[in-house]
């Protein structure tokens, strides 16, 4: 007897918790949404947008902080490339002067002493011009590190906010 009226209760209990879940199955256009949870909905949404908003900016500016840097790196070979070239006219330049000097001499001393004098320019003239592609690629490495520190520090400013 214990038995039967707790499998009627039991099926009692479920036979309302199944009419309220048709309930709501079957008129869920006439179902209120709380004006609570339409707001709440709408903030997340809204913060949701201005949170992608600002990774995108943060993105964009990353990307133009990346294009900088390897522009200013391509300049650089550019630029270094030029020098080379530049620097090896000089070079031949300079060679075919001397041998013209060196041809000049009345005798093999003075000859023997164009060309060391053609030598000492032409090592001088070769090591100013090695100091200063060094230097420059120096000034552009240093730039590119600052560039992508300071990319860095904003990504994770934006990042902590």
């Amino acid at each position: 007897m214990f038995d039967q009226t707790m499998k009627t209760a039991a099926e009692a209990a479920m036979t309302q918790m199944k009419q309220a879940i048709q309930g709501f199955a079957a008129a869920p256009a006439t179902f209120p949404v709380p004006p609570a949870m339409r707001d709440f909905a709408a903030r997340g949404a809204e913060s949701a947008k201005a949170g992608f908003a600002e990774a995108e900016a943060a993105t964009r500016k990353a990307a133009a902080g990346a294009e900088t840097l390897i522009t200013a790196f391509a300049g650089a070979g550019a630029d270094l490339a030029r020098s080379a070239v530049a620097g090896a006219v000089a070079n031949a330049t300079m060679t075919m002067d001397a041998v013209q000097t060196v041809l000049g001499a009345p005798n093999l001393q003075d000859a023997l002493q164009r060309q060391g004098e053609f030598m000492k320019a032409f090592g001088e003239a070769n090591l100013a011009r090695a100091e200063e592609a060094l230097a420059r690629a120096r000034d552009v490495a240093a730039e590119g590190v600052r560039t992508i520190q300071a990319e860095a520090q904003a990504f994770a400013g934006s990042r902590a906010a």
